[in-house]
């Protein structure tokens, strides 16, 4: 068991580290600022990820016991619409590369959530298990904030935390 998992940990911490290199370049690239800001923080959770799963990895190589690990929820919560204020705020607009960067990250975020499920279902140990499903559901949550301005670039009402047309009428 510890060879497949040591082996799953240095995937999941290649793969954080490739998301963490992904989401800085589009932050350099978008034009809009609170989408620089999403990506920025998309980029500190990758970051988070792999120290959880580099000390998790250290832990198992030293023969210490598995202990249930404190995966934090992420930093997107404050991108999330405020509807009362959302018309408020000024509008920019994105183009076609800063929907092409949404289109690559929900991949990622996909894929990472999809990788975390298998390894929480084929762990034998609660904790291992448990620590893999805390990072499947951060993944979840990232893949649902990028899909929802992934859907406000196509039309559907909001872009990076911004209202793009009124509700008021």
């Amino acid at each position: 068991m510890a060879e497949r998992l040591l082996e799953a940990l240095k995937l999941a911490y290649e793969a954080e580290k490739e998301g963490l290199r992904s989401y800085l370049k589009y932050a350099r690239k978008t034009k809009v600022g609170v989408g620089k800001d999403m990506f920025i923080q998309l980029a500190a959770d990758e970051v988070d990820h792999m120290e959880l799963i580099e000390n998790f990895r250290e832990k198992i190589l030293a023969g210490q016991p598995i202990e249930a690990v404190n995966v934090p929820k992420g930093r997107l919560s404050k991108f999330m619409p405020n509807i009362k204020d959302a018309s408020l705020q000024p509008v920019d607009r994105a183009d076609i590369g800063d929907e092409e960067a949404l289109k690559i990250a929900l991949e990622h975020e996909k894929k990472a959530m999809e990788f975390y499920k298998a390894e929480a279902a084929a762990a034998t140990d609660p904790k291992v298990k448990e620590f893999f499903e805390k990072l499947a559901d951060v993944e979840s949550k990232h893949y649902a904030i990028i899909q929802a301005e992934l859907d406000s670039i196509r039309g559907d009402g909001f872009w990076f935390d911004t209202i793009e047309f009124s509700v008021e009428m």
